[in-house]
C-alpha cells in the first residue's frame, strides 16, 4: 500500500491557489504546485507526485519538509554566497571607491598599498573587501 504524504496545515487549498497565482519565480512555483497537488488529493502517493512533476523522491521530501517546517517561506530559495573571497558576494557602492580615490588624490606623491586601501575602507565604511576587488573597481571609475 502506498505511503500517504503528511502535510502540516498552513493554508487551505483556496488560499494556496491565490498564493500560486502571485508567484513569478518558476522554481518557487514548481515547489508550490507540488504542495498544491498533495493538498488537493490527500490520498495521492509519493510515487504519483514524483511521476507527475518528474522530480526525485529526495527533492520531493525536501520540499515537503521545508513546507511543513515554515510554510510558504520554507519553499523560497535561500540566497547563495556566489564567487569571491568567502565573505559573500557583497555589493559595494561606487561611493566607497570614489571616497578612496579622493583620499588618495589628496597626496599624489604617496603610494598606497593594497592593505592601506583595505584599512581605509574598513575604518571609514566598516566593509571588508579584497585588494583585487579594490584594484578592479578603482580602474573602472
Amino acid at each position: 500500500m502506498p505511503k500517504n504524504i503528511k502535510l502540516k496545515p498552513h493554508d487551505t487549498l483556496e488560499e494556496w491557489h491565490d498564493k500560486i497565482r502571485k508567484i513569478r519565480n518558476n522554481e518557487h512555483k514548481l515547489k508550490m504546485l507540488v504542495i498544491e497537488k498533495i493538498l488537493a488529493n490527500s490520498n495521492i502517493s509519493a510515487k504519483e507526485v514524483q511521476d507527475i512533476f518528474f522530480i526525485s523522491p529526495r527533492t520531493m521530501y525536501n520540499w515537503i519538509n521545508q513546507y511543513n517546517e515554515n510554510g510558504l517561506e520554507g519553499l523560497k530559495a535561500k540566497p547563495t554566497k556566489g564567487r569571491g573571497s568567502g565573505k559573500g558576494n557583497l555589493k559595494v557602492d561606487d561611493e566607497v571607491y570614489v571616497a578612496l580615490k579622493e583620499e588618495m588624490a589628496k597626496d599624489p606623491t604617496r603610494k598606497w598599498t593594497g592593505k592601506e586601501k583595505q584599512q581605509y575602507i574598513k575604518e571609514k565604511f566598516n566593509i571588508e573587501v579584497t585588494q583585487a576587488g579594490i584594484s578592479y573597481r578603482l580602474k573602472r571609475l
